[in-house]
């Protein structure tokens, strides 16, 4: 079974967010799935679609580092030093389909194997913990993984016209100290005890999916998506719960 896979490097967040709309457009069009890795430049936060806009967040953009609202839900999720992926599929996919926590659990198998190349000894989470935090990685949700308590993963979904889009970001590195700590995360070189490049990691992950769904990639062209940057950058998305 094919799957079409496309990384796009470093982009500011007003890109990220319309490029992962534009795939859900994609998807709905070709029926099939498909897994992105991005980057974030300059360090960028994102906020979960119904998410106020916290002081905190409005204080760091005045810095340079911006925010977007991501059209998933979710909560604040800092952009610096991490791996971040999105996957759009249609909900009636035999392998990954289904409820959300359905799905959550199958995408979870992608992501368990390529933690074991890496070597990492991961826990699956089973149920959500406090959510008293305005920030992701604060705690762990449904079927996200931890190590030794702590959480390196963090995933939301949205859910429209039969077509699914899961967001998420896995810690590769401690993120830079402009940044709240988040004594609730760990990075995937503190759990290993040593540094590892971005790239090794997203081999891994991707790797990771091959295996677990017995899946081949074929290259996803930049001119079959029209990235929704306007809408992304517009004061009226990213501030329309301040």
């Amino acid at each position: 079974m094919e799957w079409f896979f496309i990384d796009t490097g470093f982009r500011d967040p007003y890109f990220n967010m319309g490029f992962d709309e534009a795939l859900m457009n994609f998807v709905e069009k070709t029926g099939k799935p498909v897994l992105r890795f991005f980057n974030f430049s300059p360090p960028s936060i994102t906020i979960g679609f119904h998410q106020r806009v916290s002081e905190w967040i409005i204080s760091l953009g005045k810095k340079g580092y911006p925010f977007v609202r991501r059209p998933t839900g979710g909560r604040a999720v800092i952009h610096s030093g991490d791996m971040t992926y999105s996957l759009a599929f249609p909900q009636s996919d035999e392998l990954v389909g289904g409820s959300v926590l359905e799905s959550y659990k199958k995408i979870s198998q992608g992501f368990g194997k390529g933690f074991e190349i890496l070597g990492l000894d991961v826990k699956l989470e089973r149920k959500s913990g406090d959510r008293d935090s305005d920030l992701c990685f604060n705690a762990p949700s449904w079927y996200e993984f931890t190590f030794k308590g702590k959480k390196i993963i963090g995933s939301a979904q949205v859910r429209r016209f039969g077509i699914c889009l899961q967001q998420g970001t896995l810690a590769a590195k401690k993120p830079d100290n402009v940044f709240p700590h988040m004594p609730g995360l760990i990075s995937v070189e503190e759990a290993l005890g040593k540094r590892i490049s971005l790239e090794d990691i997203k081999k891994a992950v991707k790797k990771g999916f091959e295996e677990a769904f017995g899946i081949t990639f074929i290259p996803l062209k930049y001119d079959s998506i029209s990235p929704l940057t306007e809408k992304y950058s517009s004061r009226d998305w990213n501030y329309k719960y301040a």
